[in-house]
This record gives C-alpha cells, sequence and structure tokens, in this order.
C-alpha cells in the first residue's frame, strides 16, 4: 500500500502542483472557508458490547486510511449522536497524538455511521472542494511540515485545535481535476485490490 500512496501523492502534485508555491495559480484559501461543520468528537470511554463503532486516533493511519483491526464501540445517549456521528464523505483529523503523527488526516468512506472519539476533529466540506482531494492534500509532506510547527504541547502530546486546523492555507483546483483526481486514486486503489484475497485496511 506505501508503494500505491507514494504514486498517488506524485500524481496529486503532478495534477495539482505544489501545495506551497501553488505554480498554477489556483485560488488559496483557509480550510475554514470550505467547511460547512466542524467538530470534535466524544470524550466518552469505549463499553464492551457498545452500540456503536468507535472511531480513536489509532484507526488512522499516517497514510491517511482508516484501519479498523482494533475496533472499538461505544454507547452514546440518542440527543448526543448528531454531534460525534461519522458518515460517509466527513474528512476526519487527529488532533492530538506524537508531533510526527498529529494531523493525520482520511476520508470516512464506509456506509455504516461511526462515532469519532475526542482526539478526532470532523469536517464537513462545501461544494468547492471534494472530501478525497482535501484529505490527499493535507497528507502531503509539505502539509506535515506545517502541522508539525502548528503543534502545541509536549512531544509525545502535540495537539492543533479546530481553530488552527481551520486557519489552514489550501488552494482550491478547478472541479472537473478534483473528479479526475478522485477517479484515478480509486482505479489505482481498485486494480491493488483486485489481486489481494482481503484488505483490513481501507482506502
Amino acid at each position: 500500500i506505501r508503494e500505491l500512496d507514494n504514486l498517488i501523492k506524485a500524481r496529486f502534485v503532478e495534477m495539482f502542483g505544489d501545495p506551497i508555491q501553488n505554480p498554477k495559480g489556483w485560488e488559496v484559501v483557509t480550510i475554514g472557508d470550505i467547511v460547512t461543520e466542524v467538530r470534535y468528537g466524544t470524550s466518552k470511554p469505549a463499553v464492551e458490547g457498545g452500540k456503536y463503532p468507535y472511531l480513536r486516533m489509532n484507526n488512522l493511519t499516517a497514510d491517511g486510511h482508516l484501519d479498523l483491526n482494533d475496533l472499538k464501540y461505544i454507547d452514546i445517549p440518542d440527543d448526543e449522536i448528531e454531534k460525534c456521528v461519522v458518515r460517509k464523505g466527513d474528512v476526519l483529523f487527529n488532533r492530538t497524538n506524537s508531533i510526527e503523527l498529529v494531523g493525520k488526516t482520511a476520508v470516512f468512506d464506509l456506509p455504516e455511521d461511526m462515532i469519532i472519539a475526542g482526539y478526532i476533529i470532523r469536517v464537513r466540506l462545501t461544494e468547492k472542494m471534494l472530501p478525497e482531494v482535501l484529505s490527499q492534500y493535507m497528507n502531503l509532506e509539505a502539509l506535515k511540515g506545517i502541522l508539525r510547527g502548528m503543534a502545541k504541547g509536549a512531544v509525545n502530546q502535540a495537539n492543533i485545535n479546530a481553530q488552527e486546523l481551520q486557519s489552514i492555507k489550501v488552494y482550491i483546483p478547478e472541479m472537473e481535476l478534483q473528479k479526475q483526481f478522485v477517479k484515478m486514486k480509486e482505479q489505482i486503489y481498485k486494480s491493488k485490490f483486485d489481486t489481494m484475497t482481503f484488505a483490513p485496511i481501507y482506502a
């Protein structure tokens, strides 16, 4: 999978240009300009036999995937579900972790709703940017460097809050090109997984 991730990162920069230099001259905004909602997850603990799958920071990989191998469960009161439920198309951002891993970002692309833990920020986007494009952007090495520089706190417990996340600058490629990138990414992973008997990590 790492080889595929590197290929996709290279194709991303090829299609859209370096994120810092923006050689293609795309419109530049902040993440806060392209979100409809930004929320933290719940701080409630996981429980044995809980009703809802519970995504924690270790379920997001450093390369922007969901890893459900160690999935816990949780019970949440009905009136709190909307605050911390994650649905297909949401972007997930790991706000607290080690300095190397803080800022891990992935798209939730599963059909089943899950609950997110408090160390994850749920981001819902406007129509200006596709979730897969923002997630890939945030997982570029240049952006990881920015995130590490922004993180506050100890080396083993670095933190980036929702306001800081929304202040990050991002370019907005034309939508047709964004759609082409998502299609290309899906085809690359599909061709790989078609040759495997199972894949525990979801792209």
